[in-house]
């Protein structure tokens, strides 16, 4: 779910100003076109936003907000242009697979490396996060230090790479964090990873 805190501040700061007799409400997508849901409430009533642009308006406090009616795309492109142009760009994530028990990479996650360092230089990252895990093959005590491991040694590689150290957060999650759920010492290769989330 996604409410345009920006259009939603713009259309309050109008109010303010006298410039504008009520308030917007736009539900919009988000960047990977997924439709959330938004309750918008006064003391006199409340209307749901649940579809792709839908539009309720509130004049004040004590007035139930209008019936909701589906805003005109040109509408929210030539209003608001300035606040969607500044929306932050959605995350972008890659899984990198490692042979059992170490911290070698598979030959098509090494693959991936000048991938993910395109995409930092590309978005100029301001966050990227290396989250390591295991399977459950193992012991608990083994698997975090395996996966603390991995994680470390994704970052290495992506600082000898030329990123900035400062804009990389390490976390390790051992076999508590599986992408597939196994019972204990089950030897399951899409769990040995590195997660690389690029912000």
């Amino acid at each position: 779910m996604r409410y345009i805190t920006g259009l939603l501040l713009f259309c309050i700061l109008l109010v303010l100003l006298g410039c504008a007799p009520q308030n917007r409400i736009i539900l919009v997508p988000d960047p990977d076109g997924h439709v959330g849901k938004a309750e918008v409430a006064t003391r006199a009533g409340t209307e749901v936003l649940d579809k792709e642009d839908a539009m309720t308006t509130v004049s004040s406090p004590s007035a139930k907000p209008t019936q909701v009616v589906k805003a005109d795309p040109a509408f929210i492109s030539k209003t608001f242009s300035e606040v969607l142009a500044v929306e932050p760009k959605p995350l972008v994530k890659f899984i990198l697979y490692f042979e059992k028990g170490t911290t070698n990479l598979l030959p098509e996650s090494v693959a991936q490396i000048d991938k993910i360092l395109d995409v930092i230089k590309e978005r100029n990252a301001l966050n990227i996060a290396v989250e390591g895990n295991t399977d459950s093959s193992g012991s608990a005590a083994l698997n975090d230090k395996l996966a603390a491991d991995r994680a470390d040694m994704v970052r290495d590689l992506l600082v000898s790479k030329g990123v900035n150290t400062d804009l990389i957060s390490v976390y390790s999650y051992g076999q508590g964090n599986p992408l597939v759920p196994t019972p204990d010492n089950v030897s399951e290769p899409r769990n040995r990873r590195v997660e690389v989330i690029i912000h």
